[in-house]
């Protein structure tokens, strides 16, 4: 009725598992590459902060009574504190942003070499572990030395 597939070949299988969980792995990282990348209105967005920043200082410097200086030096410090504060969180932020991009892009480089340092590693073990099958059916060429060297 169901045939049966004949067992699969351990290498051969780990080799199919390994590769498709990398392609869904680059799939991911290319993924996240693109959310993170600069985009193209970030720097209109710092320009734009610090427009609103001055905008609202003047708004706020504008509707304060002017009858009582106390009041009004409060209010504008406090203003200018508040603006001053927000600006700077938020281009720390945006620094924090571009900090964490450039380490992405260091690591992804990283990683990138050691795949390549892990696949050179298997080729060299691969072409050992076939070498290793042949010395072992080869006749020991060292034992007709050893009875000559015993004997002196």
């Amino acid at each position: 009725m169901s045939e049966l597939l004949p067992p699969r070949d351990p290498k051969m299988l780990l080799t199919e598992v390994t590769a498709r969980i990398k392609i869904k792995d680059i799939r991911r990282l290319y993924q996240l590459r693109e959310r993170v990348g600069v985009k193209w209105y970030e720097s209109g967005l710092v320009a734009l902060l610090f427009v609103a920043a001055l905008s609202f200082l003047v708004i706020v410097l504008r509707l304060i009574p002017d009858s009582n200086p106390i009041i009004y030096d409060f209010v504008a410090g406090s203003s200018i504190a508040l603006i001053l504060i927000t600006t700077a969180i938020l281009e720390f932020l945006l620094l924090k942003f571009s900090a964490l991009r450039t380490l992405y892009e260091l690591q992804s480089r990283l990683i990138e070499d050691l795949d390549k340092e892990i696949a050179r590693l298997r080729q060299e073990i691969e072409a050992l572990s076939q070498v290793a099958p042949r010395e072992k059916d080869e006749p020991p060429k060292s034992s007709a030395t050893r009875s000559d060297d015993s004997a002196s």
